[in-house]
């Protein structure tokens, strides 16, 4: 289980940083990035391969009753998202690779390929991870540890949790402003998650020190919405108090 989750962690984090060290798009091979033949072949990979034993260690698990679905339902969504995220991945990957030898942003080619390149990847990639985790935390809600986490292995996924979703939200999952970019949907997204899952175990009565997934997803969620409102409060600090009533309009107007 530990194994699954920190291979997801590492690997987010490794995304985060072949994405921002100018290093890894400036060593090219067979004409491609580094950075882009990192993220084609050993995240998506590696990811998968957490997936796998997750859901296999939660399985072996006893089977008690508590949400009233069966687990081919979360089980098929899961490989649906799944399917998606490599779409999305593949996708910007050659799209991504492509632009960088199109000349002038004039031309209907430039144009074709942001389409592509732009949100339409982002959110497929984005959307995908989140839900294949969530409907992985999901099917864990029947299948309880047979005994409560060690204070160590809590930590763990907590810090896992925690370096998945920070890792997520600097490289990612939101702009230097509110408005524009993929902040804006994903915040919600991530939000209504974060909530399904609480009220989940708030209406269950059930304890996360049984729910080792659902810790790490709790800690991953609740980190990005932190991410979030920090990141806007310290740009709403930072505005003229004109630009402030504007910049919160444009929020309650999400």
């Amino acid at each position: 289980m530990l194994t699954g989750i920190l291979l997801l962690s590492i690997m987010t984090f490794v995304g985060f940083i072949s994405y921002r060290r100018p290093r890894f798009e400036q060593r090219v091979f067979k004409k491609i990035p580094l950075a882009d033949w990192i993220t084609i072949l050993v995240i998506p990979i590696v990811m998968y391969v957490g997936i796998i034993l997750i859901v296999i260690n939660i399985l072996a698990r006893p089977r008690i009753p508590i949400l009233d679905f069966d687990d081919k339902t979360f089980i098929v969504f899961g490989l649906l998202f799944l399917l998606y995220g490599f779409v999305g991945t593949s996708m910007h990957f050659v799209s991504k690779v492509i632009s960088r030898y199109i000349k002038g942003t004039n031309s209907m080619v430039y144009h074709v390929n942001e389409i592509f390149h732009g949100k339409l990847s982002h959110y497929l990639t984005f959307c995908s991870t989140l839900l294949v985790i969530f409907f992985t935390a999901l099917l864990e809600i029947n299948y309880p540890t047979a005994g409560r986490l060690t204070e160590l292995q809590m930590i763990i996924l907590i810090l896992a949790g925690l370096l998945f979703g920070l890792s997520s939200s600097k490289a990612i999952f939101y702009t230097h402003r509110w408005v524009g970019g993929y902040t804006k949907p994903l915040f919600l997204l991530v939000t209504v998650l974060l909530l399904v899952t609480y009220g989940i175990f708030q209406t269950f009565g059930l304890d996360l020190s049984v729910y080792p997934v659902n810790l790490f997803v709790s800690a991953l969620l609740g980190s990005i919405v932190v991410t979030f409102v920090t990141r806007q409060l310290f740009i709403l600090m930072r505005l003229e108090k004109r630009r402030r009533l504007k910049f919160i309009g444009k929020i309650l107007s999400a």
